[in-house]
């Protein structure tokens, strides 16, 4: 069986777009406090959250991950790496002995964006796939 773990914040919501084309059970990350609504604050807070490595909550999640033997991971790029949203969820709760699948989506700038994902992966995972899409456009 496939999960698929999306956190998606824009008014574009480009990850939750890319997630439904992906088949399997799908589990949105949500942030336990309301969401900027602005760009702008968004790039800004988040932006700031993820680069200074702040811890930031987000809504507890009905899942058993030990159903699963593929895990999709779907998330936007900031500032070049993993959300502090997807890594407060890879945190929380501990992906082993899996099939990942980590994609990304973003407008530019993802140069460190895997590495910095690997790090919070458990090593008895198998990484099938890392992908972007740039602007809507694949970019593998």
């Amino acid at each position: 069986m496939k999960a698929i773990i999306v956190h998606s914040t824009s008014s574009k919501e480009m990850s939750l777009k890319i997630a439904k084309n992906y088949e399997g059970e799908m589990y949105r990350i949500e942030h336990l406090k309301p969401v900027y609504k602005s760009r702008f604050a968004q790039l800004f807070f988040y932006g700031f959250q993820t680069v200074t490595n702040k811890s930031v909550k987000i809504k507890p999640m009905d899942i058993d991950l030990s159903k699963y033997d593929e895990v999709y991971l779907v998330s936007p790029v900031w500032a070049g790496r993993i959300n502090a949203y997807m890594k407060a969820f890879l945190k929380q709760y501990q992906i082993k002995n899996k099939k990942v699948h980590i994609i990304a989506s973003c407008e530019g700038g993802y140069k460190n964006y895997f590495i910095t994902f690997r790090a919070f992966l458990d090593p008895s995972n198998e990484i099938v796939e890392e992908a972007v899409y740039v602007n809507n456009e694949l970019v593998k």
